[in-house]
């Protein structure tokens, strides 16, 4: 299982990249835009996407969404 970061850069900017990786998959001007490009990115992967606002996780998501536990009842 692949695993990414969505974290903000200079509060005008959100990117989505690889853990541990500085560069940049997809890029984005909003969190929300960046959100859902990353919903279809992760549409052929396995991974674990961890959102982080100021220094903190503020949301994982699992990708395929089946897998995810909270969603499925799991």
């Amino acid at each position: 299982m692949q695993h990414y970061e969505v974290i903000s850069r200079d509060n005008d900017r959100w990117v989505l990249r690889e853990e541990g990786d500085a560069r940049a998959l997809i890029e984005a001007s909003s969190r929300d835009d960046i959100l859902a490009e990353t919903r279809d990115y992760m549409k052929l992967r396995t991974a674990v996407v961890k959102v982080y606002e100021n220094g903190q996780v503020t949301e994982e998501h699992r990708y395929p969404q089946e897998q995810n536990p909270r969603q499925t009842g799991g």
